[in-house]
């Protein structure tokens, strides 16, 4: 599903080149499950800008779905972001006093399609959430919000789903409820990819990779996933 070979990012700041990854390549099958862990400064965040076409590389080669998507121009970059891609990221994005329902058909006013309200409702569904989605996003909790960040993240029907420290503002209970929703949609198949310096977290993933000084100094597969579960509808 996606492949990089030899990528390499460096950033040209006043004649300063800063140089964040250094020659990268990876293979990530579809319906994976994977981490990517690294202390800050090791090149995870922008590998993942790469990955999910927030950003583009200076050297290498990106095939998404076996096509080269590694010289794309603004305007298809921007339609890979909204059609083939969901992202979660750590501080939830929500817009303020805005319904639930109206913040995950944020993605599909984009998309210059006709807006189904069945898909919203059951991008709602999906997380457990239709019995809030016309409160306001500043009514919820921390956990609801993530829960919202993520329903708006499914509701265009991604190849992959990227989570960037989705756990990073939340209590440990509702971050295990949030790493249970992203696991469960690992399981019906969903791509996802998550980013996190936790090993905690990094370990509801079927494989880890780990980044330092721009380079990928491993990638294992987990032999010690958390296990997580449905019980009666309810993620645990």
């Amino acid at each position: 599903m996606i492949e990089l070979k030899d990528v390499h990012k460096e950033f040209v700041n006043d004649e300063v080149v800063t140089k964040v990854l250094h020659g990268v390549s990876l293979k990530i099958d579809k319906g994976e499950f994977l981490a990517i862990m690294g202390p800050s400064g090791s090149g995870k965040s922008t590998l993942m800008h790469i990955l999910g076409f927030l950003d583009t590389l200076s050297k290498g080669k990106y095939y998404f779905n076996n096509k080269d998507v590694s010289s794309l121009d603004d305007d298809t970059l921007a339609q890979y972001r909204n059609k083939r891609v969901g992202f979660v990221f750590q501080s939830f994005n929500l817009l303020p006093k805005t319904s639930v329902w109206d913040n995950v058909r944020l993605p599909l006013l984009y998309s210059k399609e006709k807006v189904d309200p069945k898909v919203i409702d059951e991008a709602i569904k999906s997380v457990g959430l239709e019995h809030r989605k016309e409160h306001l996003s500043n009514q919820l909790s921390g956990g609801e919000k993530q829960r919202v960040a993520i329903a708006r993240a499914l509701v265009n029907k991604p190849d992959i789903l990227f989570a960037d420290e989705p756990t990073g503002n939340l209590d440990s209970k509702s971050g295990i409820q949030i790493m249970a929703i992203l696991a469960e949609l690992s399981r019906m198949g969903k791509t996802v990819i998550l980013v996190t310096h936790e090993t905690t977290t990094a370990k509801y993933a079927k494989r880890i990779i780990t980044n330092k000084d721009g380079l990928i100094v491993s990638d294992e597969v987990n032999k010690d996933i958390i296990k997580t579960e449905k019980i009666n509808g309810q993620l645990k």
